[in-house]
């Protein structure tokens, strides 16, 4: 009797786990490929890929104005990550001068392990590290030093890691392993998501604001997403935000710079975010 309930309770176990198989085979699985046709991809799901990689997917796959967005987006996702701490002094609409105080600065948290870091966001932090003087770093700085041929030699090695390291971490990525038009379709619902919906101030909250604009930029429609901000939310709410007020003080400038000195844009082709940042 003892023998015929432990094997009725051995098979039932066994059912148990070859059911939870054959649901993870068919339904778990294969949600982390691309190719999966049964996977229902939804705007917020979105938010699991770092802009970077999205940014990536969207030069492999379309004509997406090469990696300076993913360069820039992976400043601003450095600044709403606290890794980096932005400031915008009274002078930052002040003269340019050649010195390291004016305009937006940034300085280096030295309280968060960089250890978490992808190496291509080390990229980044180390290339500002260059700028660093007692602490601070203007932004404003080093959009004037790029513009000579040396500092430009020196963005030029630092943004070929940047986009070594971002590439290889992408190719790495099985997820985005092979082609889905599901998926492209699903990434043009999230760039509405991230740009075009109607909100006020009570649905949204300062992490939103900030996310957004940061996946705005990485997927292009940067311009969009402020436009879609100011629509809707009032300027004291915006203010609140970081990510909005380095884009609103030209901070980033500096990687167009650096760009415009390596030539890396091709002749006529424009920035998808230039409008809106006053470049």
């Amino acid at each position: 009797m003892e023998f015929n309930v432990l094997l009725e309770v051995f098979f039932i176990l066994l059912v148990v786990i070859l059911v939870s198989y054959v649901v993870y085979t068919k339904y778990i699985k294969k949600s982390s490929s691309l190719n999966d046709s049964n996977f229902i991809f939804t705007p917020k799901y979105m938010f699991n890929y770092s802009p970077e990689l999205l940014n990536t997917y969207l030069n492999e796959k379309t004509d997406l104005n090469g990696y300076e967005d993913g360069f820039k987006a992976t400043v601003l996702d450095l600044i709403n990550k606290n890794y980096i701490i932005f400031s915008n002094p009274v002078n930052s609409n002040s003269a340019k001068t050649n010195n390291h105080s004016y305009g937006p600065l940034v300085r280096i948290n030295k309280k968060k392990s960089v250890t978490k870091l992808k190496a291509y966001e080390l990229d980044v932090v180390n290339f500002l590290k260059r700028y660093d003087k007692k602490g601070v770093i203007s932004l404003y700085f080093i959009e004037e030093d790029l513009k000579n041929l040396k500092a430009s030699k020196k963005f030029e090695s630092r943004y070929n890691s940047w986009e070594k390291h971002l590439k290889n971490e992408y190719s790495n990525n099985k997820f985005f392993r092979g082609d889905s038009t599901e998926f492209m379709d699903e990434l043009d619902n999230f760039k509405s998501y991230v740009s075009g919906r109607d909100i006020t101030n009570a649905d949204i909250s300062l992490d939103d604001i900030n996310q957004f604009l940061v996946y705005g930029m990485a997927l292009g429609i940067g311009k969009k997403a402020v436009e879609n901000f100011e629509k809707y939310l009032d300027e004291t709410t915006l203010k609140n935000s970081e990510i909005y007020q380095i884009i609103k003080v030209n901070g980033i400038n500096f990687v167009e710079q650096g760009f415009k000195g390596l030539y890396l844009v091709k002749p006529g082709q424009h920035d998808s975010n230039t409008d809106v940042y006053g470049y």
